[in-house]
């Protein structure tokens, strides 16, 4: 079996790892921010189908500063220019997990030295046209002088303070998705160059139609997925998490703290790249699903918008949750409202991350003492 690659980190003894400094500092920075009134934070992300390549553009924050590309295999009329959605999100929880062991080890004073998070996914099939990320597990790969117990309340802290995984665990309250309908012409000007409906017609079509199993084929069931996989390596001196997707890392993702808990501004936090995700998600579910209808598209983008209580305050009393998530799409195309309305319905009773956020999830998580080694694949 071929586990993901990673190299070995050596066990810091003293006080003075970067790790435990960096903790020190994390720690005071709570306690900054415990001792000052938290309003909650305002999620907010946008995600575009860019034209003729189909490709997903996930814009995260206000002004949209920081950005991911969302694409597909070759075999689904991607070009494997980013991680799907079901990979971003397996990443994604795995670094929420990592930021949230960090932020409760610097709370209770725990020391660690080294901190990698190693998060799996196996997806099941919900019903012949659903099927989403589940059975969420994790296993923590700890380096640190504290004792099993302290581990253990360590664990379950994270759990219980986690916004990451009650929005997975417990089902949310989730919008209808709001469209925004533009007509535009039947017959686009030939002096364009190709567009959305393009991709569309020549290429997410004959795809969609290839993957469809009919019944009476003998090409029997759809193929159940594969074993998801991600791990997040805490950048000891920084706090930063490093997300490597698949077995191969072949995509990567990097994390940052809020400004207030030793944030750098270089990358999104975990918290508004998880509803991120759910957005690019609908966004390719809305082009497979105008692909198998053969609904025309001319653009398409979606944002979607979130409240999250606040972490630390002096009026917090409970642990940082998600609320009022809701989704708008703007959709351009000469196809009638009622053809969009079906669409609009087709698409949240088929789309994985939206359905999977509805639904309530199992997550297991477990702790293994020691830095993450590297493993290969001995068989011979």
């Amino acid at each position: 079996m071929l586990l993901l690659a990673a190299p070995l980190v050596s066990s810091a003894a003293d006080s003075g790892s970067p790790l435990r400094t960096y903790l020190a500092a994390k720690r005071e920075a709570i306690q900054a921010q415990s001792a000052q009134p938290a309003t909650p934070t305002a999620i907010h992300a946008k995600v575009t189908a860019e034209s003729r390549s189909g490709v997903r553009r996930l814009r995260i924050g206000p002004t949209g500063e920081f950005q991911y590309i969302s694409d597909s295999g070759r075999n689904y009329a991607g070009y494997n220019l980013g991680a799907g959605s079901w990979d971003s999100l397996v990443g994604t929880l795995a670094s929420s997990v990592a930021d949230e062991y960090i932020v409760q080890a610097a709370e209770q004073n725990i020391p660690l030295d080294a901190l990698d998070v190693v998060f799996t996914s196996i997806p099941e099939r919900k019903s012949e046209s659903l099927a989403y990320p589940n059975n969420l597990s994790y296993v923590a790969y700890i380096d640190s002088p504290a004792s099993e117990a302290q581990l253990q309340a360590l664990k379950r802290a994270v759990h219980e303070k986690s916004s990451a995984i009650d929005l997975v665990t417990r089902p949310q309250q989730v919008s209808h998705a709001e469209v925004e309908y533009i007509h535009s012409d039947a017959v686009r000007d030939p002096k364009l160059p190709p567009g959305l409906r393009d991709f569309i017609t020549e290429e997410k079509r004959p795809a969609v139609l290839a993957r469809q199993v009919k019944p009476g084929s003998g090409k029997g069931k759809p193929a159940e997925p594969e074993t998801l996989v991600a791990r997040a390596h805490v950048e000891p001196r920084t706090g930063l998490r490093r997300v490597f997707l698949g077995k191969d890392g072949y995509h990567q993702q990097l994390h940052d703290s809020a400004a207030g808990l030793l944030g750098y501004g270089l990358a999104p936090t975990v918290e508004e790249h998880l509803l991120g995700v759910t957005g690019t998600c609908l966004t390719h579910i809305f082009e497979v699903q105008a692909a198998a209808r053969n609904v025309l598209l001319d653009s398409l983008e979606l944002t979607v918008d979130g409240q999250l209580s606040p972490r630390f305050g002096s009026n917090v009393r409970s642990p940082a949750r998600y609320s009022d998530i809701r989704y708008k799409v703007r959709i351009e195309s000469p196809a009638s409202e009622q053809q969009i309305d079906a669409l609009r319905q087709s698409v949240e009773a088929t789309c994985p991350l939206y359905n999977l956020v509805k639904d309530e999830q199992k997550l297991e998580g477990s702790i293994v003492r020691g830095a993450y080694a590297e493993a290969t694949n001995q068989a011979r």
